[in-house]
C-alpha cells in the first residue's frame, strides 16, 4: 500500500490543511520546470497522487480507513477483514493513480511560475472562509455551553432544561449547516477562480 502520509512528509492522521501546506512545500521543490534530477517527475506524480486524495475529506477517509485496516489487525478475525480491505484497497490504488496522474502531468504542463500562483491563489481563497470557521466553532461553543448547564437547571421549572436541550441541538444543527454551505461555496469559488483560469 501506498503511504501517501510518508509521502508527504506527514504522520498518520494529519488534517487536510497540514496535507496543502505539506504539498504545496514539496510540489514548489519538484515541479518538472523547477527541479531537473532524473527522479523529480516521478517525486512529483507521487506528490500530487497523494495529495489529491488526502486533500478530499471524502478520499482521505476512504483512504485512513483502509490504512488503519491494514496496519492495525490484532486478532485472525481482523487479519480476515484486513485481506478484504486490501482487495478494496487495490482497486481504489488504481482509481487514485490514473487520477493522481492526470493531474500531476496537468500540474506539470504548467509554467512554473503559473503552478506557483495557482498554489498561492488556493490560500488566499482558504483565507477567505477563516470567518466561516470562527462562526461554526462559535455556534459549537454554544451548543457545548447550553449542555453543560444543564445540569444546574435542577431547582428551576421543567421547561428550563428542555429549552436548554433544544438551543443545544438548534446550535449544533446551526453550525452543521453552515458548515455545509461554506465547504459548497468553497467548492464553487475555487472552480470559478482557479480551475476556469488555467
Amino acid at each position: 500500500m501506498k503511504d501517501y502520509y510518508k509521502i508527504l512528509e506527514l504522520s498518520f492522521g494529519a488534517d487536510i490543511s497540514d496535507v496543502k501546506k505539506a504539498y504545496r512545500r514539496l510540489a514548489l521543490k519538484y515541479h518538472p520546470d523547477k527541479n531537473k534530477a532524473s527522479n523529480a517527475a516521478q517525486i512529483f506524480i507521487e506528490l500530487t497522487e497523494a495529495y489529491e486524495v488526502l486533500r478530499d475529506p471524502y478520499k482521505k477517509h476512504e483512504y485512513d480507513k483502509i490504512y488503519e485496516g491494514l496496519f492495525s489487525a490484532k486478532t485472525k478475525t481482523e487479519v480476515v477483514i484486513r485481506t478484504e480491505q486490501r482487495q478494496e484497497y487495490e482497486s481504489k490504488q488504481q482509481e487514485w493513480t490514473k487520477f493522481g496522474k492526470t493531474k500531476a502531468q496537468e500540474y506539470s504542463s504548467m509554467p512554473f511560475d503559473e503552478f506557483a500562483r495557482r498554489l498561492l491563489k488556493e490560500i488566499s481563497i482558504g483565507v477567505n472562509y477563516i470567518p466561516n470557521v470562527i462562526g461554526i466553532l462559535f455556534t459549537v461553543t454554544m451548543g457545548i455551553t447550553f449542555l453543560v448547564l444543564l445540569p444546574t437547571t435542577e431547582g428551576y421549572a421543567a421547561g428550563l432544561p428542555i429549552m436548554l436541550i433544544l438551543f443545544s441541538l438548534g446550535a449544533f444543527y446551526l453550525a452543521y449547516r453552515l458548515f455545509i454551505v461554506a465547504q459548497a461555496d468553497y467548492k464553487e469559488e475555487r472552480k470559478r477562480k482557479i480551475i476556469k483560469t488555467k
